[in-house]
């Protein structure tokens, strides 16, 4: 422990002692994952590999100059009391793959034990142990849960328990995502982690007996909003007589900065019968927001994310509304192929194109692209798991496919064509992997039934089948 607690510990004696099998020598379960080769595109590095450059990513959260591209955790690490088992948990997270069997489970057991054995009080133990369980709760939660429903935030803030507990979770969760591979780490899974780990802070300050009230939550966007829509000339009658027709939840799932720029574009620029298409100047959570106004018409999901599609962009996230009128409020987060938010020039192209096809009012044909060739010797299963929601109005579907192009455009295209509604929709790229949760009801607003399900299931394996590899 002496050896954990030294200052160069994670420079240097580590990095010997697995290099001259020391470390395999005095923890039997390390020399089981030395030279263990994870058959993904998400880990490029071995096991032992990856649980090395872990160590070295947490050092690195203790200096300043790192502060930019990790600023919650050069800000947390130096305040963590018993850094050594944030370490403990890094050497541990991984011990138990190629074993069978949960990793993090087998790993909870061993890094326990370790603890114990190594005269470690109880509740450090049960800390490091917790750790390793859950390291991979915070990026789940963060890249396939709506974070801005305050039920997923007392959801997660009551796993995670305490603030001490949620800053070593962050600080192992970045290390983990940063040491699997160089390019995984963005502005966009940053963006969603500073979110989560904010908002769960609060959550936790304020005391789980008190969660946030979504009609609080909502109060206070509005106000916030209204304030900055006066400031910019708009008269609080406008302001109300544009929201009355929106319901409860676009306010709950929106900033107060979204609402506001929302309606001064809907009240500047929107004709009827024309439909709204806004790009925000700056970059939005490592990508270009892009915020479609427009009456309800068949197949508009399809089209939009068909032609942004075409057109090579990247979709990060989609957030599906309708008004109570009928009016599509729809949000996308878009990047460039190189993963970078769209250039400044291009977004009144952009903006043409996309109104365009909503006025042509024809879905556009998905655009076959070859796939990319680090894909082509990969298999992923297309698979649809359906879960009910908790109101039971809808139904949550969670699709996981190889994540090849034209993907999300023939998810659309395959909702259209059964005649299935989208509420929402949480784009996660795993590697090979898409692993996507859409909120879907049925031609008439309903959950779907057992058929419904079987034949969307089906449907997208179809579908999905003529993007595959070649």
């Amino acid at each position: 422990m002496e050896l954990v607690r030294h200052p160069n510990a994670l420079t240097k004696a580590f990095s010997l002692m697995h290099q001259h099998g020391v470390l395999a020598a005095y923890l039997p379960q390390w020399s089981q994952i030395v030279g263990q080769m994870q058959f993904d595109l998400f880990h490029v590095y071995t096991v032992d590999e990856h649980s090395m450059r872990l160590l070295k990513h947490i050092h690195s959260f203790s200096f300043a100059k790192n502060r930019e591209k990790h600023p919650i955790c050069c800000e947390v690490l130096p305040r963590l009391q018993k850094p050594e088992l944030l370490i403990i948990a890094a050497i541990f997270h991984d011990i138990g793959k190629g074993r069978g069997g949960d990793h993090s489970e087998i790993g909870e057991g061993e890094a326990y034990k370790f603890c114990i054995q190594h005269g470690l009080p109880k509740a450090e133990a049960n800390l490091v142990a917790w750790l390793v369980r859950n390291h991979l709760l915070m990026s789940v939660t963060a890249q396939k849960r709506d974070i801005q429903d305050p039920e997923v935030i007392t959801e997660f803030a009551k796993q995670v328990k305490t603030e001490e507990y949620l800053e070593f979770l962050v600080c192992l969760t970045v290390a983990d995502i940063c040491a699997t591979n160089p390019e995984l780490w963005n502005s966009w899974k940053r963006s969603l982690l500073t979110d989560l780990f904010y908002s769960t802070q609060r959550a936790l300050r304020r005391g789980l007996e008190h969660p946030v009230d979504a009609r609080e939550r909502i109060r206070h966007n509005q106000h916030q909003a209204s304030a900055v829509l006066r400031a910019q000339g708009f008269t609080q009658r406008q302001v109300d007589l544009l929201w009355q027709r929106f319901k409860a939840d676009y306010f709950l799932r929106h900033t107060h900065q979204q609402l506001a720029w929302h309606a001064q574009g809907i009240l500047e620029q929107h004709s009827e019968g024309e439909p709204l298409i806004l790009i925000s100047p700056k970059p939005t959570r490592g990508g270009t927001e892009v915020f479609v106004y427009t009456k309800d018409q068949p197949a508009l999901f399809a089209t939009v994310v068909a032609e942004l599609d075409r057109r090579n962009f990247n979709i990060h996230d989609a957030q599906v509304m309708v008004s109570k009128d009928d009016y599509i409020l729809d949000t996308f987060i878009i990047s460039d192929q190189n993963n970078q938010p769209i250039e400044t020039r291009r977004h009144e192209q952009v903006i043409k194109h996309l109104q365009h096809v909503i006025k042509d009012g024809r879905l556009t044909k998905i655009k076959v692209r070859r796939t990319p060739r680090n894909l082509v010797h990969f298999k992923v299963r297309t698979r649809a798991e359906f879960i009910e929601t908790k109101n039971n109005k809808s139904t949550m579907m969670e699709l996981v496919a190889l994540d090849t192009p034209g993907l999300l455009a023939s998810v659309g295209a395959t909702f259209a064509e059964l005649g299935i509604h989208l509420h929402a929709a949480k784009i996660t790229t795993i590697g090979e992997r898409a692993e996507d949760l859409f909120i879907i009801t049925s031609p008439d607003y309903k959950p779907l039934d057992e058929e419904l399900k079987q034949t969307l299931g089906s449907k997208l394996k179809e579908n999905l089948s003529k993007l595959a590899p070649n």
